[in-house]
């Protein structure tokens, strides 16, 4: 019996009229136990927060 593996990563970013940048994401996995899709999920929260960091408070 053949295992299908699959990961699907979705990304939403928007803009607020202020110009502020938000995003939500989330990880999928067909296959992979759950360790292994938290950690890609983990690592995919650390790449969008290095590219879409938080506002500076009072900015």
């Amino acid at each position: 019996m053949e295992v299908n593996k699959s990961l699907r990563y979705r990304v939403n970013v928007s803009t607020s009229v202020k110009g502020v940048k938000t995003w939500e994401c989330t990880v999928d996995g067909e296959g992979y136990d759950m360790g292994y899709v938290l950690s890609e999920s983990d690592a995919l929260v650390a790449v969008l927060e290095r590219r879409y960091p938080a506002p500076l408070e009072g900015k």
